[in-house]
């Protein structure tokens, strides 16, 4: 079987998992075909993002896909929930404060820890593509470097900065 083919299957099982424990109760089996997902642009320039289900700038549990343009980074910052990330296409980033740089590509699990501070983004060549769910909404702020005062406003649901489409 080819490497896309597993990708697609894990994919799949972790919607189901996570449609399973959503909020909501569904009535009635759901297929998503990808003509008819659709993307909207993310809260940072360079990402794109497309709500499978809940809602990740609201609050309780959500699954989303993400893309990020090849070469995006985001320097230091940290989430208040746990994200779970399946990596569909592309080659994620993430490196933990103090640690090393990992690189993960289609197939791999990355589990980032509510509160922990990292870099993260999408490796140079190829735009990413990956799955995330967590248990309530989405949020990031960014870390300043040691000894540079107080910690920045980070970007929120609502937050004002946003374009209209997703405050």
């Amino acid at each position: 079987m080819k490497r896309s083919g597993i990708s697609v299957s894990v994919l799949v099982l972790l919607v189901l998992l996570g449609s399973s424990l959503a909020v909501y109760a569904a009535d009635k089996d759901l297929v998503m075909k990808a003509d008819s997902i659709k993307w909207e642009d993310g809260p940072i320039k360079g990402t794109h993002v497309a709500k499978l289900w809940g809602d990740w700038t609201k609050g309780g549990e959500y699954g989303v896909l993400v893309r990020f343009d090849a070469g995006l980074m985001n320097s230091m910052h940290m989430h208040t929930q746990t994200l779970r990330i399946y990596v569909i296409k592309g080659t994620f980033v993430h490196q933990s404060e103090g640690g090393v740089e990992e690189k993960a590509g289609p197939g791999s699990y990355v589990m980032q820890v509510g509160g922990g501070h990292h870099i993260s983004g999408c490796a140079a060549g190829a735009d990413c593509e990956f799955f995330m769910m967590s248990e309530d909404k989405f949020d990031m702020t960014p870390i300043p470097p040691k000894g540079r005062g107080m910690r920045s406003e980070g970007w929120r649901p609502g937050h004002p900065s946003l374009p209209p489409s997703l405050s």
